[in-house]
């Protein structure tokens, strides 16, 4: 007696310890290297946005001449010049929003990549506690069967079945112990690749009944929030920025100072140098930008409708399948009491044994397909809430 009620302590112990999905994404999105490299883009985007808008180095030209006249001495002269690069009126604000345009993209990217950690992270979390749920369904199966099997063998032994029933019996119980031995390993193997994505280097105790929770964000509110969007928006705004700068048919001119040296005079000048846009105009790089402009576009309006069918279907679907487990339970609630009663007159010889395993796998059936249901429930929930902008960092 004392023993097992140690042994209730410790399990109450390992129930109260046990780390809830709050909890563990939070640890998950502090240790995650994923993240933490996704979160340099934003860096490499700053620097790329530097590149952008940076100015060209001037060139330095050193001459030395030598004047050799026909008759006399001859001597020395030299040439310095100096050309610097300088950008066209207009062209160095065209610059500047494509890097603040570049910068956005890198957010939205960076957004987007959380966002989605998040949710592919709490569908990994669904499918762990759909894996206990099942495998605890599968202890019940077995404790069924093997309260089952020793009745079977007590009447076997008392000669009021015969053998072959008390060997089905013991069938039965085989094939429920395999089964729980297998549920157990799926477990355990949802388990482990829930900590690999997350990027956590110790085992934890983990919550098997978390709830998860539909977002109550505003309607009007949801396609502002949504991380998708968001970053579609901000690659349709690079392309338009770009090929607002690629419209620039010259963007740079050479200005230029020189001074030369010659034996009887010296000579300063300064001048600039223009491009002339005859042969290339840039016309293929602005219909390149153009075109991928009107593509983000395309993109961004055609996901926008598809988010809008993708919040009515899963909130339709989830007041669907909220009733369907409510019947669901109220179907195994009742199956169980059935089935107690038969196990009760299994006891005293006026069940069939095969009328007994039937109620007992068609309770079991039930009670799948309500882990099942919920499984479905919650990674409804978990993608309304992507959608929506929930997880958004």
């Amino acid at each position: 007696m004392f023993k097992k009620s140690i042994l209730v302590a410790l399990g109450l112990c390992a129930v109260v310890s046990a780390q809830n999905f709050d909890t563990f994404l939070h640890e998950a999105l502090q240790a995650s290297p994923y993240l933490k490299a996704n979160a340099l883009e934003i860096e490499r985007a700053d620097v790329q946005s530097s590149l952008i808008q940076r100015y060209k180095n001037p060139k330095l030209s050193l001459e030395a001449s030598k004047f050799t006249p026909d008759l006399g001495k001859s001597e020395a002269g030299y040439r310095v010049a100096l050309t610097q690069p300088v950008r066209l009126w207009g062209v160095g604000g065209d610059r500047t929003d494509l890097a603040t345009a570049t910068q956005e993209e890198a957010k939205g990217l960076v957004m987007l990549q959380h966002a989605e950690f998040v949710k592919v992270l709490s569908l990994l979390y669904i499918d762990y506690m759909t894996q206990s749920a099942l495998l605890e369904l599968a202890r019940e199966e077995f404790l069924i069967s093997k309260n089952i099997a020793n009745i079977s063998k007590e009447r076997y032994e008392a000669g009021t079945i015969a053998k072959v029933k008390y060997l089905r019996a013991k069938v039965d119980l085989t094939g429920s112990k395999n089964l729980l031995n297998e549920k157990k390993a799926m477990q355990l193997a949802s388990y482990y690749k829930l900590l690999a994505f997350a990027g956590l280097q110790n085992e934890k105790e983990l919550d098997e009944n978390y709830v998860f929770k539909l977002s109550d964000k505003m309607q009007t509110e949801l396609q502002n929030n949504s991380a998708e969007l968001h970053y579609l928006q901000t690659q349709q705004n690079r392309a338009k920025a770009k090929a607002k700068l690629n419209a620039n048919k010259i963007e740079w001119m050479n200005l230029y100072a020189a001074y030369e040296a010659e034996p009887d005079q010296s000579i300063a000048r300064v001048g600039m140098n223009i491009p002339l846009a005859l042969f290339n105009t840039k016309k293929e790089e602005r219909k390149i930008a153009s075109l991928q402009a009107k593509q983000s576009e395309f993109l961004l309006q055609n996901q926008k409708t598809a988010f809008s069918f993708t919040l009515e279907r899963l909130t339709k679907e989830l007041a669907i399948l909220g009733a369907v487990v409510n019947s669901t339970q109220n179907l195994y609630n009742a199956q169980k009491e059935l089935l107690k009663m038969y196990e009760d007159g299994y006891k005293i010889a006026n069940i069939n044994l095969l009328e007994l395993q039937n109620i007992k796998n068609q309770m079991i059936q039930t009670k799948e397909k309500k882990i099942m249901l919920e499984n479905k429930i919650n990674k409804n929930i978990v993608l309304y809430n992507y959608e929506v902008g929930e997880y958004n960092e």
